[in-house]
């Protein structure tokens, strides 16, 4: 479609009816959006909290970062082989994997247990305690 076709549509489409509901429906959603006290906290919390998670969770993988750097630096200087410096992360590595993997499986199975339960019984406590 060329500009002036897309133009012409523009202009046909803006007539005084068609621009007055364009605009009351914006200054509602606006106005619902800004004047409700609840999304306003809501926002100011999720702004400095999500901004200070962010940061901390920037700050953690920097600091490892640079853990290996400076412990790379070290065992060149002194010579020391990769096993030797690193022991403490190879040998539980296998450990450390099964049990993020279990872990991620029991939160995938109560998902589903939830689910379950949510169809079969939508009146339990359970899902009333964690109502949608």
């Amino acid at each position: 479609m060329c500009k002036y076709a897309m133009w012409k549509r523009l202009k046909k489409w803006c007539t005084i009816d068609h621009i007055v509901d364009l605009c009351v429906d914006l200054f509602l959603i606006i106005w619902d959006v800004i004047t409700s006290p609840v999304l306003i906290v809501m926002r100011i919390v999720r702004h400095f909290i999500g901004e200070w998670i962010v940061d901390c969770i920037k700050g953690f993988f920097r600091w490892i970062a640079h853990w290996f750097e400076r412990k790379r630096a070290y065992r060149l200087e002194h010579g020391h082989g990769i096993f030797r410096t690193y022991w403490f992360l190879i040998i539980p590595s296998p450990v450390i994997v099964l049990v993020l993997y279990l872990l991620s499986m029991l939160v995938y199975g109560m998902t589903l247990g939830y689910e379950e339960i949510k169809q079969e019984d939508p009146n339990s406590g359970i899902v009333k305690l964690l109502g949608d």
